[in-house]
Formats: C-alpha cells, sequence, structure tokens
C-alpha cells in the first residue's frame, strides 16, 4: 500500500491565510494527528515561533512585520526575531546601554519577564546588580556590565541638559558662520577673545570648533591682552614676503 504523502505547502497556504496557528492547525491542515510530521514539514519552511502562550503559536517569515525592537504581535500572540523568551530576554538585556529592571523588561515584551532573567543568571549567561534598591540586569561580560551600570547611575540628561546641549550646538555653528566672514586678522583676535571669555583650556576649544591652530589663538590672545593693535593692517609691517626687488638686489 502506498504510504500517505503529507504536503507542506498546506501548512503554507494555512500560515498565510491566518497568519498565525497553534499546533492541532497544523496538523489538521496535514491532515495527520502526529505532531513529529508536522515539524518534520517545518524543517523545510522558514518560521517562527512565538515568545509568549508558552511557544505555542507558529508564523510565517513572511508574513511577520517586526518592528525596529525586532518585535511583532498579531492578535496578543507576541514575537521576536530572537525566537524564544529566554533568547529575547538575553538579547534585550545586552543591547540596553543602562542594562535592564525585570519590570521594565515586562512592559516591553508584554509578558512576565522575570523568571526568564533568573535562569538566564543561573546559567550565567547574563547578570546582575543591586541598584538603587532593585536588580539591574546586565551583560556578562564585565566590561559591559560596568558601563551599563555607571549608565544607570548617571540616569538620562535632564531636559535643562538637554536644553542647554542644544544651546551650546547652536552657539557653535552660529560661531563657524561669523568666522566665514572675517579676514585673517579678525579671526585671530576673535578666536582670541573667546578663549579668554572660556578661561583654561580655551585655546584648545576654541581650536577644534574654528579649526585654528592653538598657536594662532593664543597669539590673538596676547594681543588683545597687550592692547596694541594695529588699525586697517592685517599683518604687522613686514609681515608677509618680502617683495621681488628685495629677493634680488641689484
Amino acid at each position: 500500500m502506498r504510504p500517505v504523502q503529507f504536503q507542506a505547502d498546506r501548512i503554507v497556504a494555512l500560515l498565510r491565510r491566518e497568519r498565525i496557528a497553534i499546533i492541532e492547525q497544523l496538523k489538521s491542515a496535514l491532515g495527520t494527528s502526529v505532531d513529529m510530521t508536522v515539524f518534520r514539514k517545518l524543517r523545510g519552511i522558514r518560521y517562527h515561533t512565538s515568545y509568549s502562550h508558552r511557544g505555542r503559536y507558529y508564523a510565517l517569515d513572511e508574513v511577520a512585520r517586526f518592528d525596529e525592537r525586532g518585535l511583532w504581535t498579531h492578535r496578543d500572540v507576541h514575537f521576536s526575531r530572537w525566537g524564544s523568551l529566554v533568547d529575547t530576554a538575553e538579547h534585550f538585556v545586552n543591547d540596553a546601554e543602562q542594562g535592564v529592571y525585570a519590570s521594565e523588561l515586562a512592559r516591553m515584551l508584554q509578558v512576565e519577564a522575570e523568571g526568564p532573567l533568573l535562569g538566564l543568571v543561573r546559567q550565567e549567561r547574563l547578570a546582575r546588580e543591586r541598584v538603587s534598591g532593585a536588580y539591574l540586569y546586565c551583560a556578562r561580560d564585565s566590561a559591559r556590565r560596568r558601563a551599563q551600570i555607571l549608565a544607570r547611575e548617571l540616569g538620562p540628561p535632564s531636559e535643562q541638559q538637554q536644553r542647554r546641549a542644544l544651546a551650546l550646538d547652536r552657539s557653535k555653528a552660529a560661531l563657524v558662520l561669523l568666522f566665514s566672514t572675517l579676514d585673517e586678522r579678525q579671526r585671530r583676535l576673535f578666536a582670541g577673545l573667546e578663549s579668554m571669555v572660556l578661561g583654561s583650556g580655551g585655546d584648545r576649544r576654541i581650536a577644534e570648533i574654528t579649526g585654528l591652530d592653538v598657536h594662532t589663538i593664543a597669539k590673538g590672545r596676547r594681543e588683545l591682552l597687550e592692547g596694541k593693535l594695529l588699525a586697517e593692517r592685517i599683518r604687522r609691517p613686514g609681515g608677509g614676503r618680502k617683495a621681488v626687488e628685495k629677493k634680488r638686489p641689484g
């Protein structure tokens, strides 16, 4: 007797139509009652299993619409580019600049996360440190972990700090624009003045913004402090290249 042939394209057709399905639906589509038959057919198909609902749901890779975080939800069933809940949790913790608290990860993944996180710590795939009275889950790598803890302790920049940073960026842009309208002498003197306002380390900071040499900025600062500015001239008398007749006497 010829054995029954189970066609994988029946699974594909079902998942394209329903978008997600459980094993019982896949078996029904194949006309089998054996789970292993479904798994054998799935080997040749690009698919994902859900990280929620104990991984009971299946979806075709071509159907899934992952967001920038690598997550996709359909009918309250959650999928991830990284597969299982454990692997997804590990990725999110390693990727987080400030590490992750269990409550934060639960909000991101929309499922309970403390159990998987504890399991990852026991498997030595993640680490955790007590920060601000709660356990912060961090990368296993010690250097990465220290950076995450430090970033968490420093916290996000305040609104006032963000405004100051924006104002500083605008000031730098305005300074560069102004410099483009000045001649050589004016740039030197203006850079010297700005350096004096900044105080210690001013020459270096102004050099980074304007592209001028630090020695040029220092020269402008000295000229301002000496108070011996020459009107109208860009260079002091005798500055610049010597005239041709002076180079070749006679």
